[in-house]
């Protein structure tokens, strides 16, 4: 749905705050600039809370780009999780690993913290080359690449798979644009806009039980929509031997 049905499907048929006068202004109780604005809330609780927004390679959101010496770098701030990430040099996705892994210098696991201490100062200058791994809990939103690049690698494109919150929100000087999120859900997001509306202090008691309804049904529909999304990235649950006693032979 383009931005200016949403408000007409909200407003007009929804909430019937819409009327043609013979003259005078308009009495609509509640303005364009605020259902919008419901509209961009709505969409940010559902891409947050049940990651109905996944892509790959999004020009403001999936990608980075390596520089020389440089290890970290600031994920886009509508990312909630990174799935993977391939460099332009390559077929197939990075390794992934824990930041603490990657700043190991041992490479071991079974260390303590004085000895990867000690490892990391005796191994002086940070491992560099080609791109082998990343970790994604460098910080809030900040990624962290494995070895630290090169200059043969400064400018190469890592193009990211990220589960996200929109880029670009809904604005007034733009009534032909759609919401990020698939069609679906929009008349979804029309319905807790019109929820809001019904739920402000100044709409009489029995409309507000109409609005908790509505913002009640959005809720349930946010909780269906994660599980969707969690049974749709189920594995196929192979069963995994690995031990010597578990092979058939003779």
């Amino acid at each position: 749905m383009l931005l200016s049905e949403m408000l007409t499907y909200t407003a007009a048929e929804f909430l019937d705050d819409r009327a043609d006068l013979v003259d005078g202004e308009a009495d609509n109780l509640w303005s364009d600039a605020f259902l919008c604005r419901q509209f961009n809330r709505a969409t940010r609780i559902l891409t947050r809370r049940a990651w109905v927004l996944i892509d790959t390679g999004n020009p403001t959101a999936g990608r980075i780009v390596l520089a020389t010496g440089k290890s970290t770098y600031p994920l886009h701030k509508s990312v909630l999780y990174v799935y993977d990430a391939q460099p332009s040099t390559q077929d197939y996705p990075l390794g992934r690993a824990t930041d603490s892994q990657l700043k190991n210098a041992s490479n071991t696991n079974d260390l303590d913290a004085f000895d990867v201490g000690e490892a990391a100062s005796l191994a002086g200058d940070a491992l560099t080359g080609t791109t082998l791994s990343i970790a994604t809990d460098a910080g809030t939103r900040i990624l962290r690449v494995y070895p630290v690049p090169t200059s043969t690698e400064n400018g190469v494109v890592v193009t990211l798979k990220v589960a996200r919150m929109p880029v670009t929100f809904l604005t007034l000087d733009d009534t032909d644009a759609e919401p990020e999120i698939d069609e679906q859900w929009h008349e979804d997001i029309c319905e807790y806009a019109a929820g809001k509306a019904l739920t402000l202090p100044t709409v009489d008691s029995d409309q507000k039980v109409e609005g908790r309804r509505l913002l009640t049904e959005f809720a349930e529909t946010v909780r269906l929509a994660r599980q969707e999304r969690v049974r749709a990235e189920m594995g196929s649950g192979r069963w995994g031997f690995s031990s010597t006693t578990a092979a058939c032979g003779k």
